[in-house]
């Protein structure tokens, strides 16, 4: 009996101390969140949308940061509960709950956060349809030319070409993003795309060659997909490729080849 129950106070402490790792890993996320609301509060525009990120910022101005979120009611702002936080491995996080206002009523709200030069920064707010949803991925968002996601591309696949062909891979790896380093060995790199280079397409001709992208979007938590092929012989070499933005640069975040018919 004695050792069951030395049994179940480890469990519990365990509990504790594992409940208590998760507010101290996430304690900036709310953090970031109550300055941003607290600087509308003060009817400081500029400053709330320091907290945003720049995907978020590009899409949403302050003219109509102000629409969405009106210094009338948000004046009132006096705090956050928030019963979800997550942190994930890829630099994104994640609020929800409610806010809370001085004249006791509560809106319930969902925020995605992304790590921009190692701060948190708002990538998605989404209030109920009485209040609104602001998003990176808007319709307003100025969207970026097709041209420049082929450049994007380009240098990614030129890249990976020369580290295969070369067995040499720092160089593309210290392209990719923060993000990416921090969850994917250089090692694992080698692994995965040495295979390739006994596969039998031109691979001297894709320098030369452009891509053909079948589709590009921006999901919700910032990160850009784009996918596509090269029009390699004799089959061709598709690509999924994912980018994020590091200090306004998009950066590999992952990277998928496969040959096609």
């Amino acid at each position: 009996m004695k050792k069951l129950f030395k049994f179940l106070v480890f469990l519990l402490v365990l509990g504790a101390i594992a409940v208590a790792a998760a507010f101290f890993f996430t304690s900036s996320l709310p953090q970031t969140a109550d300055d941003f609301f607290k600087a509308i509060k003060n009817n400081d525009y500029n400053k709330a949308a320091e907290y945003l990120s720049e995907n978020f910022k590009s899409a949403t101005p302050v003219y109509r940061l102000k629409a969405a979120l009106p210094y009338e009611r948000f004046k009132h702002y006096s705090g956050y509960s928030f019963n979800v936080r997550e942190v994930n491995a890829d630099g994104t996080g994640k609020l929800k709950g409610v806010l809370e206002f001085d004249d006791g009523s509560k809106l319930p709200i969902t925020i995605r956060l992304i790590k921009e030069n190692d701060q948190w920064k708002i990538n998605y707010i989404k209030l109920p349809p009485s209040g609104l949803t602001v998003n990176q991925q808007s319709n307003n968002q100025p969207k970026a030319p097709k041209a420049s996601y082929d450049a994007l591309v380009h240098k990614t696949m030129v890249g990976l070409v020369y580290a295969i062909m070369n067995d040499d891979y720092e160089g593309f790896y210290r392209s990719t993003s923060r993000q990416f380093q921090r969850s994917v060995a250089l090692e694992k790199i080698k692994s995965v795309f040495s295979q390739f280079k006994g596969v039998n397409i031109n691979w001297n001709d894709i320098p030369n060659m452009k891509p053909v992208i079948k589709s590009s979007k921006i999901k919700s938590n910032g990160v850009l997909k784009i996918v596509g092929y090269y029009p390699t012989q004799p089959r061709h070499l598709g690509f999924d490729f994912e980018y994020l933005k590091n200090n306004g640069e998009y950066k590999v975040f992952g990277v998928f080849l496969r040959l096609e018919k």
